[in-house]
């Protein structure tokens, strides 16, 4: 007479678990790992590209914000973890060359506020705004279209929030935005 099995044995059951619990803890933890390193900083760092190119966009475009057609768009600082991006003189206020091409609060339009994704991330200081004029385009780096060498450069700076020190690439993001318009990230 042949023996019928039909379920596992306790030690079965306990290894499974034992193994299923591991492979969790170790999960969990790259994950909350995972949120610091490069990788969450290169993708904090994309999402500024990608608003300062749509902030350059929009003036290349000409669009129209709130139904008024502005000098330009541009990107300001706030605080560690919070940017605008703006749209620039009303271009029926102003010649547009002869603007203050800095943001200007009460003057300039907020078209978005942006806040960093990861809350791990911070903005390491203060950049200088960046600003495209329409329809040229010309880019402004607090004020200045120089065109000379050196060139005047916006440099934002991503690292983990509370770092005391930063080195690039190993533990910083840096995106440089110059007047002739080129953008260098190194990550």
């Amino acid at each position: 007479m042949s023996k019928n099995n039909n379920g596992f044995t306790l030690v079965e059951v306990l290894v499974v678990t034992a193994i299923i619990a591991t492979l969790s803890v170790a999960l969990f933890f790259n994950f909350g790992t995972t949120a610091r390193n490069r990788t969450a900083r290169s993708q904090v760092a994309s999402i500024i590209v990608s608003d300062i190119r749509h902030a350059q966009s929009m003036a290349l475009s000409g669009t129209r914000f709130n139904g008024n057609i502005f000098c330009g768009y541009g990107i300001h600082y706030v605080d560690h973890t919070t940017y605008l991006l703006y749209a620039g003189v009303d271009e029926g206020l102003a010649r547009c060359q002869d603007a203050n091409h800095n943001y200007q609060a009460g003057i300039d339009s907020v078209v978005q506020t942006q806040k960093l994704i990861n809350q791990n991330m911070e903005l390491r200081s203060s950049f200088l705004d960046i600003f495209f004029e329409s329809p040229d385009p010309k880019t402004y780096i607090n004020n200045s279209a120089s065109l000379t060498l050196p060139l005047p450069t916006a440099t934002i700076i991503i690292q983990r929030t509370g770092q005391a020190t930063c080195s690039i690439p190993q533990t910083c993001t840096q995106i440089d935005v110059s007047t002739s318009g080129q953008l260098n990230l190194t990550d």
